[in-house]
């Protein structure tokens, strides 16, 4: 580890998330989470210099728990917490399962923050950063999205909210457009539309916005970030 930084940062296992892993793991020490044992394992021969924890982000407390022993287990310094992690919610709300929408906020919303508030001591001592990854979808209005815009919007709230009350810590959310990853092809799968890569932004793009906003010099936070396709 060295003199390394240390990032918590969760979606580590596909598209954004794994392009962030990619790009931060050779200046910063990663933790990173996994829902399970298999996850785990193949997260660890992908970033071999990075810690896993396994915790399923569908159960919140646990997943904190895991992550605040890790850290209280392990003695180390938190400089960073990345939220990337997220599952689409695209279902009219007559079709809607209660244990979808439970997912759903659990994954989206939950376990951010629960997160956050494990972590918020050793982000104060270092006067760290916390980004959580949200999403245009926040402000947008289309049928069938109630499940995964809310709980966006839902999200870049409690971000701001956060913001307002952790001085010692910055908090950033940043909201992309659409991105050329599996999670918005099974969107527009489940609404019957073709998903055009050519109008979404690459997931490596995105990533390396995210990582701009964790790297901001220390003088300065940045608030809120949106990103769009530039075509």
């Amino acid at each position: 580890m060295g003199g390394m930084r240390t990032c918590v940062l969760t979606g580590a296992g596909r598209g954004v998330g794994a392009a962030l892993a990619e790009k931060l793991s050779d200046s910063w020490h990663l933790i990173l989470l996994a829902r399970d044992e298999q996850r785990a394992r193949e997260l660890s021969q992908l970033f071999p210099t990075a810690d896993v924890v396994i915790g399923d982000l569908s159960q919140p407390e646990q997943v904190a728990q895991a992550v605040g022993d890790f850290i209280a287990e392990s003695d180390i310094d938190v400089h960073g917490f990345i939220s990337c992690a997220g599952i689409e919610g695209a279902v009219p709300v007559s079709n809607m399962s209660d244990s979808f929408l439970t997912d759903v906020y659990a994954i989206n919303v939950l376990s951010p923050i629960l997160l956050t508030r494990t972590l918020l001591p050793p982000l104060r001592k270092s006067r760290g950063t916390a980004v959580f990854v949200g999403s245009t979808a926040a402000d947008l209005v289309f049928p069938g999205w109630l499940p995964y815009s809310s709980s966006k919007a839902a999200l870049t709230k409690a971000a701001q909210v956060l913001r307002a009350e952790e001085r010692d810590i910055r908090v950033s959310i940043v909201n992309p457009g659409r991105i050329d990853t599996d999670m918005q092809r099974d969107m527009a799968a489940k609404q019957d539309r073709e998903f055009d890569p050519s109008s979404a932004m690459s997931a490596e793009s995105v990533a390396w916005s995210i990582m701009q906003v964790l790297e901001a010099p220390a003088d300065v936070v940045i608030d809120e970030l949106t990103i769009t396709p530039f075509k």
